[in-house]
């Protein structure tokens, strides 16, 4: 058993390091910062299983008290990388919604490390300690979601909540996942009870994981790995050529995957651009050879397919 556990954590390992490399290698050539928030989520997922490794090469040989089941070992490193995990996650979430208040971004962490702390300094050692401090991180997952859900239900019908419908697979993975998270830790925590004459290292082994964590970290890997490989077979086929570096590699980051998304001509993707780098639609006309009056359509047409009213807004 001990060394399937071996080959178990080794494998979680390796595909955190897998998905956080793709997800890094992604960043460089597209610079969307939800794929480094998934870097760093990705390596604080690491750090936090390796930690649970250490432990367990740490205990090899030696006697397992079952004080020791319940005990939450080094907290200040486990808030630390629980901290980096959720508030990567959470910095991903406020990307997709284009939520940009900082205090916003920030006290939901602020928040989850007082209340960690609070466990660690102000519970008795037991049981129901080491419940309520990994439930924390639960109760952080449920938050972004709780907040996400909210943002949806006041957006208006329309392209923004069509984009966020997509995501709804995601979501419902999440949910279910966090939820069997809190069912698997109350029953490992508050209902199973080992036998203190074992002599072996399976309850030890057991108490330090959580399963459908792991999986939800999958979840994570796969949709993650799935958002890279479409950035890099992008970046592939249409490299970016930056002339202007404060503008225009910022129209060369985004506007592949919105054209792609608003299912946009190659002729509109060209007029678009003009548009964006400030030129009115004489100037494009010119530059493009074209008619103002095509330019004109071309220019109603990407409006209404990309659902903004006006210029300005798009």
């Amino acid at each position: 058993m001990e060394i399937a556990f071996y080959f178990y954590t080794i494998l979680v390992m390796l595909v955190c390091i897998v998905a956080g490399a793709v997800s890094l290698s992604a960043y460089f050539v597209s610079r969307k910062r939800s794929l480094l928030y998934m870097v760093a989520f990705f390596f604080f997922y690491f750090l936090d299983i390796a930690l649970i490794f250490q432990n367990e090469y740490v205990g090899q040989n030696t006697d397992f008290p079952i004080e020791a089941f319940y005990s939450i070992d080094q907290p200040a490193l486990r808030i630390f990388f629980a901290l980096g995990i959720i508030e990567a996650m959470w910095l991903v979430a406020c990307d997709f919604l284009d939520e940009r208040r900082l205090a916003l971004r920030i006290v939901p962490a602020v928040a989850f490390v007082a209340l960690s702390a609070g466990v660690v300094l102000l519970m008795p050692e037991g049981q129901y300690k080491q419940f309520t401090f990994y439930s924390m991180r639960q109760v952080f997952i449920l938050w972004c979601l709780g907040y996400a859900l909210h943002r949806y239900r006041l957006t208006p019908a329309g392209v923004e909540k069509t984009r966020m419908r997509r995501q709804e697979p995601l979501f419902l993975i999440v949910l279910t996942l966090t939820m069997c998270i809190i069912f698997e830790d109350a029953f490992m925590m508050l209902v199973w009870d080992p036998d203190p004459a074992s002599s072996t290292m399976l309850p030890l082994y057991i108490s330090e994981r959580n399963f459908s964590e792991n999986f939800l970290m999958l979840a994570f890997a796969f949709f993650s790995l799935r958002e890279s490989a479409a950035t890099l077979r992008l970046r592939f086929k249409e490299p970016p050529v930056s002339e202007n570096p404060a503008v225009q590699q910022h129209i060369d980051d985004l506007l592949p995957g919105f054209c792609s998304r608003h299912k946009l001509t190659a002729r509109e993707r060209e007029i678009l651009e003009l548009v964006l780098l400030g030129k009115d639609n004489q100037n494009i006309a010119s530059e493009l050879q074209l008619a103002l009056g095509t330019v004109k359509a071309h220019v109603h047409n990407i409006l209404k397919k990309t659902g903004h009213p006006s210029r300005q807004e798009l």
